[in-house]
């Protein structure tokens, strides 16, 4: 046989060798494939579940260790607490705390509350309004890890958790009562994610719901329907205009129509809060130039994206927020505390995963710039946290219960349920799901005669009136017929 031909052999022979390799390295390509596609899939999923099962309880804790150290209000738990406690008894929302008979939809338009009647109809106290606000703040953090996971990595995912679940707006949130943005912030965490991956229709779905949050969201829904409309087309044009215009819609619909109706003064009460515009332009200009609460609250809200949301054009949706916030003369609206940040915490941390991925895939961010955002965020987030409410759950203070709200709670078990009750702002929440309670001293909104009177003496919460306003109520109530029937704990409890 000669060389040619045994080589032909040889390579005949070989032939299903080779083919036979080829296939197993195949099968071994495409089962790596799966294996990694598997594994991405369970850490696409685990991290977010991690994430959201970490943060629920830690929520949960600080809100309702918060409300057993009396650092909860009559305004504005006790007003959602009465609110939700009518939805659940099947009746109008009221609040005798905002006026005798008001109706709630006549203060602020935010009828989505009533998903929680049903909760409250089986658990009816105030910690079932912190316990689901907590939860609803933990949600959001699946969706914007999800994405960051998806498309960033594990760590960019972690940072964004981490970032988010300890940042500054949320904590202010859940230390101060119950709000209804409590919904608004997981609905905007899932349609900022699906705005910022391109799923046109899921942010729009994802968004709608907003204008029944509060009557200010819809102007958030007319920016997040402007966007779709401007970055698609056809179809998606469509849905983005509609979006937009539904946003419009209820806007009008709640500050023009249904508010009105419902208000005693037959007038949306919160639009006296905004003055003319050129006039509330000047003065946020103003105060942002010499540094007033709103410089203060801008610097905070870029720093915990490292001002990397400045490169992201999902920025634009925080705007209606922050400026009738800014515009407004109420200047508690311009500070980094209360609920008032809490909805702007998913879309800046949406926009911060959408400049990072922008920064890879135009290449306009370089690895090395990337880990720099990113430290800047963890560390943003973590320099942070000592001086934040959650840090309170640190040490054993942070778990007690005041000796007053022990008091309160034990005065009003020997209360009848039916006897109506005027009490300390911070003592109302105390009082307001077992007794009608309304706020002490009485404000001029409210015509009913208590028969109990709870006057936290030791701690004056300060509103509706000072501690000199609490004694010369207390001092007109004597006069009026009331005698002190107990004095526990700087806790005054009066009796007609």
């Amino acid at each position: 046989m000669t060389a040619i031909e045994n080589a032909s052999t040889s390579a005949a022979a070989s032939a299903p060798a080779r083919a036979g390799a080829a296939a197993r390295a195949r099968a071994s390509g495409s089962t790596a494939a799966r294996v990694g596609r598997s594994r991405f899939g369970r850490a696409e999923v685990l991290l977010p579940a991690v994430a959201f099962l970490l943060l629920a309880p830690l929520y949960a804790a600080l809100s309702v260790t918060g409300h057993y150290q009396g650092r909860t209000s009559g305004f504005d738990l006790g007003i959602f607490v009465q609110q939700i406690s009518s939805y659940a008894d099947g009746r109008a929302p009221t609040s005798d705390l905002l006026g005798t008979g008001w109706n709630t939809l006549g203060d602020h338009f935010s009828p989505i509350t009533v998903l929680l009647a049903p909760l409250y109809a089986v658990a009816p106290a105030p910690d079932t309004l912190l316990v689901a606000q907590a939860v609803l703040f933990a949600v959001g953090v699946v969706p914007l890890t999800r994405w960051a996971h998806r498309t960033l990595g594990v760590v960019p995912a972690v940072v964004v958790a981490v970032g988010y679940g300890l940042s500054w707006g949320l904590q202010s949130a859940l230390n101060f009562d119950f709000h209804e943005i409590a919904f608004a912030v997981p609905l905007l965490a899932f349609a900022m994610s699906a705005l910022g991956q391109g799923h046109w229709r899921s942010a729009a779905l994802w968004t709608l719901p907003l204008v029944w949050v509060k009557e200010d969201m819809g102007l958030t829904v007319v920016v997040i329907g402007a966007l779709i409309a401007v970055w698609t087309g056809g179809r998606d044009r469509l849905i983005g205009v509609l979006t937009a215009a539904w946003g419009v819609l209820w806007t009008v619909l709640a500050v023009a129509v249904i508010v009105p109706a419902l208000s005693p003064d037959d007038a949306y009460g919160q639009g006296s809060k905004l003055p003319p515009l050129s006039e509330g332009i000047a003065d946020t200009t103003h105060g942002l130039v010499s540094g007033d609460p709103r410089a203060a609250t801008i610097l905070l809200l870029l720093a915990i994206t490292g001002f990397a949301a400045l490169r992201s054009p999902l920025t634009l949706v925080a705007v209606p927020t922050v400026a009738w916030r800014f515009l407004s003369d109420n200047t508690n609206f311009w500070k980094p505390i209360f609920h008032y940040n809490a909805v702007l915490m998913p879309i800046l941390f949406a926009a911060l995963i959408d400049a990072l991925v922008r920064g890879r895939t135009r290449r306009e961010l370089s690895p090395r710039a990337e880990r720099i955002v990113l430290s800047a965020v963890a560390a943003v987030t973590l320099i942070a946290l000592p001086f934040q409410p959650l840090a309170r759950l640190a040490s054993a203070d942070g778990w007690r219960m005041d000796p007053r709200i022990d008091t309160v709670r034990d005065v009003s078990a020997d209360i009848p349920r039916d006897a109506r009750v005027a009490a300390s702002n911070d003592l109302v929440p105390h009082l307001v799901a077992t007794h009608p309670t309304t706020v002490f001293p009485q404000r001029p909104s409210d015509s009913t005669t208590p028969e109990w009177i709870l006057v936290d003496e030791a701690n004056p919460p300060g509103w509706p009136q000072n501690a000199e306003g609490d004694r010369k109520a207390v001092s007109e109530a004597l006069a009026d017929g009331y005698r002190v029937v107990d004095d526990v704990n700087g806790i005054l409890v009066l009796r007609r």
